[in-house]
């Protein structure tokens, strides 16, 4: 028998609570800047500062922030893995900046995606912030952004209007020199 799936909350750290009501206390907001994931699995603790074994940490690409009434204020964010390395993600770190980590999931012997290699994963996370001050609490969107998927479909659009306003243009032509002859031809 198989067993039943489970919610396992993110664990804050104590240092990334400390930044949100230092930010707090002083009117200033706490931004939300980086994602990373590592290769270990584990029980999450709130006095960590750092993943267990870190691969690659990334600047967020989106975000927005959702105020449910059956969920409360949540942050939804996304970021983009992308590049040669290749893992195992078993644990995922959340940062203010490069240096402050403000949350953890990870669960024991639990694999929560792979990164392979030369390719690009994009995860969106939903993280529920009314038990926290919230009121502090942004995203920061780093310079990676996730329309490097459209790029293709977007040169193809600026290709296709562009031809079309060429055609124009010729239509445009035609229709003068067909004036200008019934004109010269006193029609």
């Amino acid at each position: 028998m198989s067993e039943p799936n489970t919610f396992t909350p993110i664990v804050w750290t104590e240092q990334g609570l400390s930044k949100l009501l230092d930010a707090q206390q002083h009117s200033i907001n706490m931004p939300i800047t980086h994602v990373s994931a590592g290769d270990q699995a584990y029980t999450p603790s709130a006095t960590q500062t750092a993943l267990r074994n870190e691969k690659q940490k990334v600047s967020i690409i989106d975000a927005t922030i959702i105020d449910s009434q059956d969920y409360g204020k949540q942050l939804s964010f996304s970021a983009l893995f992308d590049g040669e390395q290749e893992y195992a993600v078993k644990e995922i770190g959340i940062w203010s900046g490069p240096n402050t980590l403000v949350a953890v999931y990870s669960e024991p012997n639990r694999q929560l995606n792979y990164k392979s290699a030369d390719a690009a994963w994009l995860e969106v996370f939903n993280i529920a912030v009314s038990a926290l001050p919230s009121d502090n609490i942004t995203c920061q969107v780093g310079i990676n952004n996730a329309n490097v998927f459209f790029t293709e479909s977007l040169l193809n659009l600026v290709q296709a209007q562009a031809l079309n306003s060429k055609n124009l243009m010729q239509q445009i032509y035609n229709n003068f020199q067909i004036q200008q002859r019934l004109k010269s031809a006193g029609l």
